[in-house]
């Protein structure tokens, strides 16, 4: 009884909890999918834009170095006669004169870009004299607080005519309170005596492109970076730290959008190279912040499924105990009839199907158990004789012994062996093929061996009124079939179809497919009359037993028995054309 109440149980739980769980599975799981990709697509989009947008505002702040560098092309004179300044002792006014309009080259753009911090002109000179926008005029290197971007100058070869590097410098604005400034120094050779003599030196402001990447930030935690073509950081808001070998892995990959996970985080990267200063454009996103939408709304699914769950639980509960009740009424109503006690009393109105059902079996229970044993009986007796009527219709032993008795004295008789013994002993050996193998089932190489010596007596007997045309390839041979399935075919077809004064011919077609063996038997003679050929088969399809046509009918009663519902007998016949019998065995 445990296990009905377990497998209502189950089969209640599932009949509330699957219409409810797979509407919230698959909405939930195809709108989580569907918002998700939607995000990403929506993600990739809006991150290289805003990467394309720091390229351009970046590139655009650092055009000021080609400006820079144009305007000395186009000024050269100057240049070099502020070469000649550098290397002087003293200057004279004329050199101020000149010198102060040089100074408002750089000075110009220096005060109007808030981003520039400074901007310096080097041109080669033994006093080591350069020009810079935060002093009063020319500064000696010794006497300068920033002397750092002059050994990056002479250390960088002279095929590389822009780099970039990030340098941290301390501003002395008195004597007592020097000031460290982070800056990115971005370098332009120039060439005014000689090629390559000179350098301008733009120092950007780090905390002011920090701000300006910060601005762009539009998801909590999102970090946009910048990094020079040796993987170093140029400008970052520092809100996630990475590692140079982080950096190098990001740079590396091929894909411009890709997840990248940074010990128990998981981040979403956007990257964009730009070609004119080797920097790459970098956005870093976490994960859960692009992601929150969809997973909330899958912890929202997740909630709906426990409720569903418990429901469904609740609700099959209550119908199991119900159910369980019912039928363990009906099990009380059917132990009680069989034991012969006493009947519970019929339910006043039927409520359900257990009450229906409890109702029924209270009015038919005895006449049906009573009906069911008479039924199984009658069954078991109508097979018994049917398998003994189609096993035991003839006792072959004794014909057997006798022929071999006749063939003996038929050639002590004559003295040699004679016609009647070519009969006796193809007679005899269809009676050992029927009598040696036990087993039903032989192959069908053998079952035409003796069907041919069946067919040698027939040609005596029928005085070689027939030939037959054998039609199969060898390799059905190989095939399964029961013993003496040809030879009754072949006695119906002689018996219907020798015509007085002419030849018959019989031909057997064996072919196979990929299920079944057909075999046809075919013959020219007279035929069967209509009448006749329906009686033929209502026969063939009765139940009763035959005590006419035995061999025919009994065949096809062991095949049907053998193969079941699969195996086929077709025949067909017209009077004065012939009749064909067409067998469908499946293969074994």
């Amino acid at each position: 009884m445990k296990s009905i109440y377990r497998a209502f149980f189950v089969k209640n739980l599932m009949t509330f909890l699957l219409p409810m769980l797979i509407p919230i599975i698959v909405l939930g799981a195809l709108s989580t999918y569907l918002i998700h990709q939607h995000i990403k697509e929506e993600i990739n989009h809006n991150h290289m834009d805003l990467l394309k947008q720091t390229e351009e505002n970046m590139e655009l702040m650092l055009n000021e170095l080609d400006s820079l560098n144009l305007q000395i092309v186009a000024s050269a004179t100057q240049f070099v006669h502020l070469r000649t300044m550098m290397t002087k002792r003293w200057l004279d006014h004329n050199d101020f004169v000149e010198l102060a309009a040089l100074k408002n080259f750089i000075d110009s753009p220096a005060i109007a870009r808030s981003y520039i911090d400074s901007i310096y002109i080097y041109i080669e000179n033994d006093r080591h004299r350069f020009l810079t926008s935060t002093t009063g005029g020319l500064m000696e290197l010794g006497d300068f607080y920033d002397r750092s971007w002059y050994e990056s100058f002479v250390s960088h070869p002279d095929k590389e005519q822009v780099w970039t590097e990030a340098r941290t410098i301390e501003k002395v604005f008195d004597r007592y309170s020097p000031k460290p400034t982070h800056l990115i120094t971005m370098y332009r050779k120039i060439s005014v005596a000689a090629d390559n003599d000179g350098v301008i030196v733009l120092n950007i402001n780090t905390d002011y492109i920090k701000n300006y990447l910060a601005s762009l930030s539009s998801m909590k935690g999102q970090q946009v970076l910048i990094v020079d073509k040796n993987n170093d950081v140029l400008f970052s808001d520092d809100k996630i730290d990475l590692g140079r070998d982080v950096i190098q892995q990001i740079v590396s990959q091929r894909s411009s959008f890709f997840p990248l996970d940074l010990g128990d985080k998981s981040f979403i990267i956007s990257k964009l190279p730009s070609d004119k200063y080797g920097w790459t454009f970098i956005s870093i996103t976490p994960k859960d912040a692009l992601y929150e939408v969809p997973t909330r709304l899958s912890m929202v699914a997740l909630q709906l499924l426990g409720v569903s769950i418990v429901i469904g639980m609740l609700l099959a509960y209550y119908l199991t105990q119900k159910n369980y009740a019912d039928v363990k009424a009906i099990i009380t109503t059917l132990h009680s009839a069989e034991n012969g006690k006493a009947l519970p009393p019929l339910p006043s109105r039927v409520k359900n199907v257990y009450s229906y059902i409890i109702h029924r079996i209270l009015q038919n229970f005895m006449e049906h158990n009573y009906v069911k044993v008479q039924l199984s009986e009658r069954k078991y007796k109508a097979q018994a004789m049917e398998f003994a009527a189609l096993q035991s219709q003839l006792n072959p032993h004794f014909l057997f012994n006798t022929l071999e008795t006749i063939n003996w004295k038929a050639i002590s008789m004559t003295g040699r062996p004679n016609e009647l013994n070519h009969m006796v002993e193809n007679l005899a050996d269809i009676l050992r093929y029927s009598l040696d193998d036990q087993n039903k089932m032989v192959i069908l190489q053998k079952e035409l061996i003796y069907t041919e010596s069946y067919l040698k007596i027939q040609k005596v007997r029928y005085r070689d009124k027939f030939d037959v045309i054998w039609a199969y390839d060898d390799e059905v041979k190989k095939y399964h079939v029961m013993k003496l399935i040809l030879q009754p075919i072949l006695e119906n077809c002689l018996y219907h179809g020798i015509k007085e004064n002419e030849r018959c011919l019989i031909k057997i077609k064996i072919r196979t497919t990929p299920a079944f063996l057909h075999i046809s038997v075919i013959d020219n003679g007279i035929g069967i009359k209509p009448e006749k050929l329906a009686e033929i088969r209502e026969r063939l399809e009765s139940n009763v037993d035959q005590t006419r046509h035995i061999g025919l009918h009994n065949t096809h009663k062991r095949l049907k028995l053998t193969y079941g519902e699969p195996y086929r007998l077709a025949m067909r016949s017209k009077y004065g054309w012939g009749t064909a019998v067409h067998l469908s065995i499946p293969i074994d």
